[in-house]
């Protein structure tokens, strides 16, 4: 568990909580979810079967949710942005199997504030949704590479953009009047970077930097 510096906006006070738990399909994820927050003296759990009953809460919400989801399911995310559009000032940790970097990365720039693996929930979630009330923004430390926006290098960015043409790496070298293991060399700066081990990603986050984030060059 890795826990960013920057505090989130407006966060509640980390004392005298309570929680929503969004979590529709699994009755076993809930109940290790409701063992690792509910002990004695500490604030009621409520739990909702889906977004709209979450958002239906309006200011009755509690200050911080526990959602339960896919990072790596497209129409997963889509709801979390409907929870975050509606429900700003709520604070949002995110419940998931294993997931991408690309994911994880979605998952934070949709609105969640924190990201706890399925694995790990007995071991990390209570200490999480604290931090969050604290206002911290908590992602998995073996990601942690993946939320910092890299800065990427004149050639990195075009050997990048070439990838997500889908050119191959010969092809590469070819319009760039490169050898193809300097192409693999750049490739695997930006793999490092990134925090990603595969071309898909790494291109998939190229892309969503790209577009929010301004041109950050580097020879």
């Amino acid at each position: 568990m890795a826990v960013l510096s920057e505090p989130i906006a407006d966060a509640p006070n980390a004392s005298d909580h309570s929680y929503v738990v969004l979590a529709p399909d699994s009755k076993k994820i809930r109940a290790r979810i409701e063992s690792a927050l509910r002990q004695p003296g500490d604030p009621t759990l409520i739990f909702v079967d889906g977004a709209e009953e979450l958002i239906d809460l309006g200011s009755r919400a509690p200050e911080i949710a526990v959602l339960v989801c896919d990072l790596d399911r497209p129409a997963e995310m889509a709801m979390l942005r409907r929870v975050r559009r509606n429900l700003q000032r709520l604070s949002i940790v995110i419940v998931s199997p294993p997931a991408t970097a690309t994911g994880v990365r979605r998952a934070l720039d949709a609105g969640a504030d924190a990201i706890v693996f399925e694995p790990l929930i007995e071991a990390t979630l209570a200490v999480t949704v604290s931090a969050v009330g604290s206002g911290q923004a908590v992602v998995p430390r073996a990601l942690r590479a993946s939320v910092q926006r890299p800065t990427l290098s004149h050639r990195e960015r075009q050997v990048l953009t070439l990838v997500c043409e889908g050119l191959t790496n010969s092809q590469i070298a070819e319009q760039l009047f490169l050898s193809e293991s300097t192409v693999k060399s750049h490739l695997s700066s930006a793999f490092a970077k990134f925090g990603v081990r595969s071309r898909r990603e790494a291109a998939a986050l190229f892309t969503e930097f790209d577009q929010t984030t301004p041109s950050e060059v580097t020879t």
